[in-house]
């Protein structure tokens, strides 16, 4: 797992990617909670964990968004999971 070295998210991104010179890439990460950014120089290994990572992350996305369309079509309020679907939960 790959988390965001100012606030330990685990929602660190890679926004962009550019091949350099002798097989390695530098990649920008920027994490959406706290909005820290920071570039790195990956060599293939490290280029193929972060690719893992990330392929985790989605996993872990479609597995909540499924556990939330169960809780839709079963939940006695179903309002609410509407809202977390829709982004509309007011705090």
């Amino acid at each position: 797992m790959i988390f965001c070295r100012a606030c330990a998210s685990p929602l660190l991104q890679a926004v962009e990617w550019e091949e350099q010179e002798h097989d390695t890439w530098r990649v920008k990460l920027w994490c959406p909670e706290c909005g820290f950014e920071q570039e790195a120089i990956l060599d293939r290994p490290q280029l193929i964990y972060l690719s893992l990572a990330i392929e985790c992350g989605f996993t872990w996305m479609f597995e909540a968004l499924a556990e939330l369309d169960v809780l839709r079509l079963s939940s006695c309020e179903p309002d609410l999971v509407e809202k977390a679907l829709t982004d509309r939960i007011e705090f």
